[in-house]
């Protein structure tokens, strides 16, 4: 029988990135001996169905059918866990996300390291596409560009869901998957293969499955980079302590950030000694990553996606909302963050202290 392999993406009134990402994946050939079947599953996280017009375009006869659903409650962990249930008898889910596209040959390779490698999840870089005149670091600094962190086959703690596929062992052992207290913070990816690693599968890495990425305008200002490192922080910081809660992880995450903001001044002043640009943008990500990990503690995190939602509590810029204590949507803090709605399963009974 066909290895049946759901390449999953959800998405939120991006209609021309998701049209663009849907081109390069039904462009996506394999040898002609493999013996996968592939399709695609389109998570639509409005309410509205703003993604209709964009899937009628790729109808009967492209090369990988699609099926789409709407997920109304807002929030990416919601869409998430939609996707997987989607996916739930496939014996593979490939997670990417709808402001990407791939290249020719990038699910060829990516498969290829699954099946050579024997991992339960295979990871693999992200390349950003810079906007016509981004401001100068941006094009020096590695914050749009995973690209050359590992060598292909090279173990890992951790993954996102930008460029990742994942067994169905997998999600079908460490379930529900998407914690609802990351609502709007985002992490909650970080939070689930955390969890996986914990779990005991494998995680590895394949340089060669590259995958490209837009970045918006709104990403390339160092107050985006700073609000991003802050959220990173925070959310590490989040999930450790969801996974673990108890004196001794509050002990390691306050060593962690204080460590982070040590080793920043140390970048910042060999930047300033040697002239080197790169080293204070470490500087600055590391502080701020730290400074994030430190209010994490307290349940601190940045709103980011709150106002795409129509969910913000003011005016603000058009890829986030502000910090909101003590808020994880929903929840009262890091130890005791709650599901938004009770009624939803299996969502309303996460398994954090039972993972092994």
């Amino acid at each position: 029988m066909s290895t049946s392999v759901a390449i999953a993406v959800i998405t939120f009134r991006r209609p021309a990135l998701l049209r663009g990402l849907l081109t390069s994946l039904q462009a996506q050939e394999l040898p002609a001996d493999s013996d996968y079947a592939i399709r695609i599953v389109v998570v639509d996280n409005d309410a509205d169905g703003s993604a209709a017009a964009v899937l009628e375009e790729f109808g009967a006869g492209t090369p990988y059918p699609i099926q789409s659903v709407v997920e109304p409650e807002p929030g990416i962990p919601f869409a998430r866990e939609k996707s997987v249930e989607l996916c739930w008898n496939d014996d593979a889910l490939i997670f990417v996300d709808d402001d990407e596209t791939a290249p020719a040959g990038w699910l060829g390779k990516l498969l290829h390291a699954w099946e050579s490698t024997g991992a339960d999840v295979v990871t693999g870089p992200v390349k950003g596409n810079l906007p016509p005149g981004a401001p100068p670091w941006n094009h020096y600094s590695d914050v749009h560009d995973s690209t050359g962190k590992h060598t292909t086959g090279e173990e890992l703690r951790k993954a996102y869901t930008n460029n990742t596929l994942v067994s169905r062992r997998v999600y079908h052992a460490v379930t529900p998957g998407f914690h609802p207290a990351f609502r709007y913070t985002g992490s909650s990816d970080l939070h689930f293969f955390l969890r996986v690693h914990r779990a005991g599968f494998r995680i590895v890495w394949c340089e060669e499955a590259c995958i490209a990425e837009e970045v918006p305008v709104g990403r390339t200002t160092l107050h985006w980079l700073v609000r991003r490192a802050f959220r990173s922080g925070s959310g590490d910081t989040i999930s450790r302590l969801l996974i673990r809660p108890g004196a001794i992880s509050y002990v390691l995450v306050l060593a962690y950030a204080s460590a982070r903001v040590i080793s920043a001044i140390g970048f910042a002043l060999a930047g300033l000694l040697l002239g080197r640009k790169t080293h204070l943008l470490k500087a600055v990500r590391r502080f701020f990553s730290g400074v994030g990990s430190l209010a994490g503690i307290v349940g601190i995190n940045h709103d980011e996606y709150r106002e795409r939602h129509g969910s913000g509590h003011g005016p603000g810029p058009a890829d986030g909302g502000g910090a909101v204590p003590g808020d994880l949507a929903g929840g009262d803090g890091p130890g005791a963050a709650r599901v938004a709605d009770q009624r939803r399963s299996p969502l309303a009974d996460h398994p954090d202290a039972r993972l092994p």
